[in-house]
């Protein structure tokens, strides 16, 4: 039959994200870490009730993992193996003494949080961007889910103006492996146009990254062990593309049948 199904789906630009949609998803973390406050400190002491038992569970470990950082041929490695040990043990008494303080309403812990709020927001931009919002905007990985599933009806009342479709979508993997393989493409996309976007934002190289992250979905979506036994896998693939007529990261996907 042919190629049955094509499309284009642009990675969201900032602009394209609903308005409220920082503020809502910044709430949610925020308040959602200061009501976990006292589970945290809970479990926290649970595990660290003691001096003793801080320096057996964190000093220890951090001296033993930090030692094959430094190079043991440095001058001064004894030197500063000795230093940073005895600082990490002096932090027990510290940190038994203030650890309720810094978790008491309104403390270190709120105040962190509250801090590091719009850093957490400028981060989850390039995931909104790639993904979207269930409830309001959906992005170009879940929409290519929905292509591969065979989701039509779906699709249509998600997709954007600025996507291109043609075609009905059919289902590419066989019933037994089809959760299994979208989520491991929903990852491969959504961990490969994150690094990809940012970089070409920030004026580096990206051509190598969607070659090396097109392979990888090629090794799922155009494997013969997955998919159905009418998918024409020379003909039918999920990549990641630059479309340069508008400057923009997008998804390709084709499906084809014998």
């Amino acid at each position: 039959m042919g190629v049955v199904f094509s499309a284009r789906f642009p990675v969201l630009d900032e602009a394209d994200l609903p308005t409220d949609l920082k503020d809502k998803i910044g709430k949610d973390w925020h308040d959602t870490l200061k009501y976990k406050r006292e589970k945290i400190i809970t479990n926290l002491k649970a595990v660290i009730p003691d001096e003793t038992a801080f320096k057996e569970r964190i000093a220890d470990v951090a001296y033993a993992r930090i030692g094959a950082v430094f190079n043991p041929n440095y001058p001064k490695y004894a030197r500063i193996m000795r230093r940073f040990r005895a600082k990490i043990n002096l932090g027990a008494n510290d940190f038994i003494k203030n650890v309720d303080k810094a978790f008491e309403a309104g403390g270190a812990f709120e105040q962190g949080v509250y801090q590091n709020l719009a850093k957490f927001k400028e981060n989850a931009v390039i995931v909104w961007r790639v993904m979207g919002d269930k409830d309001k905007i959906f992005g170009c990985v879940p929409k290519t889910i929905l292509a591969l599933k065979g989701l039509g009806k779906i699709l249509d009342k998600v997709k954007l103006a600025k996507d291109s479709v043609s075609g009905t979508p059919i289902p590419v993997f066989k019933p037994e492996h089809e959760t299994r393989i979208t989520s491991i493409v929903d990852q491969i996309l959504m961990e490969g146009l994150n690094v990809i976007v940012l970089s070409k934002e920030a004026g580096l190289d990206y051509d190598t990254l969607i070659s090396d992250y097109n392979a990888i979905l090629d090794s799922y979506v155009k494997n013969t062990a997955f998919v159905r036994d009418n998918i024409d896998t020379a003909n039918t693939f999920v990549h990641i593309a630059y479309d340069a007529t508008n400057d923009r990261i997008v998804v390709d996907v084709q499906e084809a049948t014998f």
